[in-house]
């Protein structure tokens, strides 16, 4: 018993029998659309059939001809015009250009195996008499469906122009000679100096490099002005270090400090300075408290320089105290008020030893005692 099954994707109505269904295990495939669908579950009413055309009585012309009555179509007769599937048709810039199935190695398996599906379809329809086959559509009984048809008629000549149009602007398009991208590194081309946005390398600009070189000279020259400017202010600090550490090099700093008005100082060790002995008394000849209330006093001092280097010449502070010990005078003598003239200039030699006479002189105050100290001031 023929069945009837409809493709899911145009709708196209075919018949089948049951042993066509067993062949593939109902599988089967639309004559129209060339899509492969279950057919036992896309399965339809039966549609009924029509009555042959050779057993149609022919009319009574001896009779006024009736008006003629609407034909009853089967609604499976308009079911089964298949309807233009849009969604299968390809984009413009597809159209016209060879199936890529037919090229693609991956595809080609499938695509093989549906050419012999197909086959072994063609081959069973040949040998049973209840192949599917696209039902054909019923003549048209009325003036209504006529226009519809002429109406569907000039729609699909339309479509086809139109496709006619795409495939040739697409045939077209394929003989658009397209240059080769040539795949790997991008390489720049250099035709003048005026290239907008292009600029050659760094190694290739003669003019830039020049600039760099100069750029470069003028920050090794300043680099090396500020390594002597630091230098002279490392010497100009610590000058009187570096005569100390290097006897040889005074005489060449004292020459460049004197442009400055700087002095090259001596070593201050006031630890190696030592007083080896001290007195205060009355002049020679003088006895007893002076009647003015003034006291003449004469300080004896004997230095030792016990570093090996020249030192500057210490300050001595004089304490004067009373009968309780309480200091009642003080003072401060500079290397100026207990050497002679134009020695104080000069260093403490090392090792040298000197003795030094001061005359000191209070008022007001009993002297009975003193204390003596020395210090770098």
């Amino acid at each position: 018993m023929a069945m009837t099954t409809r493709c899911p994707q145009c709708g196209t109505a075919f018949k089948v029998v049951p042993d066509q269904l067993r062949v593939r295990n109902g599988l089967v495939r639309c004559g129209a659309c060339s899509t492969v669908f279950d057919g036992r579950a896309c399965l339809v009413a039966q549609i009924p059939q029509a009555a042959p055309a050779g057993l149609a009585v022919p009319p009574d012309r001896s009779r006024p001809p009736a008006p003629p009555a609407p034909a009853a179509v089967p609604p499976a007769i308009s079911e089964a015009r298949p309807e233009p599937a849009l969604g299968t048709l390809p984009p413009a810039v597809l159209r016209g250009r060879p199936d890529i199935r037919k090229h693609d190695p991956y595809v080609g398996g499938h695509a093989s195996q549906d050419d012999d599906d197909a086959y072994d379809d063609d081959r069973l329809a040949d040998d049973e008499p209840g192949l599917p086959q696209p039902l054909a559509e019923a003549p048209a009984g009325t003036d209504a469906d006529q226009d519809a048809e002429t109406g569907t008629d000039a729609e699909i000549d339309a479509e086809g122009d139109a496709e006619a149009e795409n495939d040739a602007a697409a045939n077209a398009g394929d003989h658009v000679e397209v240059e080769p991208v040539v795949l790997g590194e991008a390489r720049t081309r250099y035709y003048g100096a005026t290239d907008v946005g292009r600029t050659p390398p760094e190694f290739l600009d003669t003019d830039r490099q020049a600039r760099r070189h100069l750029v470069r000279s003028l920050w090794g020259y300043a680099c090396v002005l500020g390594l002597l400017l630091l230098a002279l202010q490392v010497v100009y600090v610590y000058r009187s270090a570096i005569a100390t550490a290097a006897p040889p090099l005074r005489p060449l700093l004292t020459s460049l400090c004197q442009p400055l008005g700087c002095q090259i100082g001596y070593a201050r060790r006031i630890e190696r300075i030592f007083i080896t002995s001290s007195s205060l008394q009355p002049p020679r000849g003088q006895a007893g408290a002076p009647a003015d209330g003034h006291s003449h006093l004469v300080l004896s001092v004997s230095l030792r320089n016990r570093y090996d280097q020249p030192q500057h010449w210490p300050a001595l502070r004089l304490d004067l105290t009373d009968l309780s010990d309480t200091v009642v005078v003080r003072k401060v003598l500079q290397p100026r008020d207990y050497l002679p003239p134009g020695q104080a200039e000069g260093p403490f030699e090392p090792g040298a030893e000197i003795n030094v006479t001061v005359p000191i002189e209070v008022a007001g105050v009993q002297v009975n005692g003193f204390q003596l100290d020395k210090f770098f001031p």
